[in-house]
């Protein structure tokens, strides 16, 4: 554990050099431990370090005595990974990783290792508790089991998984608090105040710490009915997921403009105060349910789940889905796969690096092994399956815990119909009425 003082400073409080150049002086001065936490505390809060460390590297590269630097940094950064995955007792991501990775992708795995290990508790005095999760690699059983699977390409697939950070995932606990530490859509919600629903200006983008270089480099590449739009607060997830029943697995909130925008836009304050104030509790897993008892909560999705419910509720409770005080808003909460609104949904692979999307790995891991939550998945199913992991996805449809709709229809109506697949509707109503 590393205490640090916290600063409005977004910023590595060395020089680059401190940290990738493992000849240097600089380097030396400080422990490995300390510069890990130095570099967790800026990536927590989105800061995008890489830029810095690719300058440092190319400016040292264009004097010949530093023509091997960028191996130096390289195989800095891997030391890095190797401390948190066996507090560098070995040494098999040195000796492997850095001749098959670039620094990019080198460091983009070091942030995904912290992200899934690292959490702080505030101190007295302004500082910060640094903590990472023990989640150790016996490197021994991970080559072994490819062994056992295909011994004909197991080293070089042995060398592709731990190029990942699937097995820090794969190993790591996961309880309540934990979720609650690691959440860093927590971190947007003293930003959600005022009267703000839509806005253009760059300067009120609402992303999860981290996700901002993602979906710049995204929206560029794709047109702009797929790009994710991130001016209006995102909607990750809604309701409670921690107290629900069920737990609806959906792709992104959608985006209308005459909805999402104009309509908004027009709310009184107080409407919008109360929106804001319902989208706060949801990003800090104290929302009460989908809807309030405010109308506003509902014309803001376009009344879209009091439609997509309205069979289901009458099923289960009998009562109309359009009664403000409706249970179905409490006993069901949605999880996006991405929390950020767009007019389509296209998917790239770049995506599943994003910080957020390491967080719902770790959300739907703590979901299904520490709840026993119904999953009911209305879209991409294999997407899904993909975040859960086909062992986990496998064991929860063994359960009973998984509800699919057994066709690739984009409907996403909760009706018999829709839901024909092991009598998929009448179990979420079963599960409903308990």
């Amino acid at each position: 554990m590393i205490t640090l003082t916290h600063t409005s400073e977004m910023s590595l409080p060395k020089s680059v050099r401190s940290y990738i150049d493992r000849c240097s002086h600089e380097y030396n001065a400080t422990d490995e431990w300390t510069k890990i936490a130095h570099m967790a505390y800026c990536v927590k809060r989105g800061v995008n370090l890489l830029p810095d460390f690719i300058e440092d590297i190319n400016r040292h590269m264009e004097h010949p005595a530093y023509g091997d630097y960028e191996d130096t940094a390289k195989s800095s950064i891997a030391c890095y990974i190797e401390k948190l995955r066996t507090d560098g007792k070995q040494n098999m991501t040195t000796v492997a990783l850095p001749d098959r990775m670039t620094f990019t992708a080198l460091f983009q795995l070091l942030t995904e290792e912290i992200l899934y290990r690292y959490w702080e508790r505030d101190i007295e005095d302004g500082k910060v508790e640094c903590h990472f999760d023990d989640v150790h690699y016996d490197y021994n059983e991970i080559a072994s089991r490819y062994k056992d699977m295909n011994p004909g390409t197991a080293k070089r697939d042995f060398l592709r998984y731990i190029s990942t950070a699937k097995e820090t995932l794969r190993n790591i606990d996961v309880d309540e608090e934990s979720i609650r530490r690691k959440n860093g859509w927590s971190m947007l919600t003293k930003d959600l105040f005022g009267y703000t629903l839509w806005s253009d200006n760059a300067e009120d983008e609402r992303t999860y710490p981290g996700d901002d270089t993602f979906i710049h480099e995204f929206n560029k590449s794709v047109e702009p009915k797929y790009q994710f739009i991130v001016g209006v607060p995102p909607m990750p997830f809604s309701g409670n997921l921690l107290s629900s029943k069920v737990v609806l697995l959906t792709l992104n909130p959608g985006y209308i403009e005459e909805v999402n925008k104009d309509k908004c836009l027009a709310m009184r304050a107080s409407e919008k105060e109360q929106l804001l104030y319902l989208m706060r509790n949801a990003l800090n897993f104290c929302g009460e349910g989908i809807y309030d008892t405010y109308d506003c909560s509902r014309i803001q999705g376009d009344y879209y789940w009091e439609k997509a419910f309205s069979h289901l509720a009458m099923e289960a409770y009998g009562k109309p889905s359009t009664e403000n005080y409706h249970p179905i808003y409490k006993d069901i909460a949605f999880l996006q796969l991405i929390g950020y609104h767009s007019v389509k949904f296209r998917y790239s692979a770049g995506i599943r690096h994003m910080p957020s999307m390491l967080f719902t790995n770790l959300l739907v891991k703590y979901l299904a092994t520490k709840t026993d939550k119904t999953f009911l998945s209305l879209r991409s199913e294999t997407l899904w399956k993909e975040v859960f992991g086909e062992e986990l996805w496998n064991r929860l449809e063994s359960e009973g815990r998984i509800i699919t709709k057994g066709h690739k229809g984009m409907s996403q109506a909760i009706t018999r119909g829709n839901l024909k697949k092991d009598n998929g509707f009448d179990r979420l109503v079963n599960i409903l009425k308990q």
